[in-house]
């Protein structure tokens, strides 16, 4: 794949993760998260689902949260702690 393409496939993708989401999916969303859906993006909707998941027990879901929570620590300086209670 040449670089142009790997830009244009970038910039579709974040294209796509700034629009609207449908009512359906946010109404999914609102079923297991108290979060206001109002404006959702296609982005926050996929980082929700995640958590959603996450929430139900899907280890997947939980070690992808947490491993992007790291690098966001280090990056923003926010100290994110998640905890799974049985």
């Amino acid at each position: 794949m040449s670089p142009r393409q790997k830009k244009d496939i970038c910039t579709n993708l974040n294209k796509a993760l700034a629009t609207r989401v449908t009512d359906s999916v946010k109404e999914e969303i609102s079923q297991v998260l108290d979060v206001n859906t109002d404006r959702m993006t296609a982005g926050q909707a996929i980082a929700y689902a995640q958590v959603a998941k996450a929430i139900k027990g899907d280890k997947n879901a939980f070690e992808a949260i947490t491993a992007a929570t790291k690098d966001m620590d280090s990056e923003t300086g926010f100290n994110v702690e998640i905890r799974v209670v049985d």
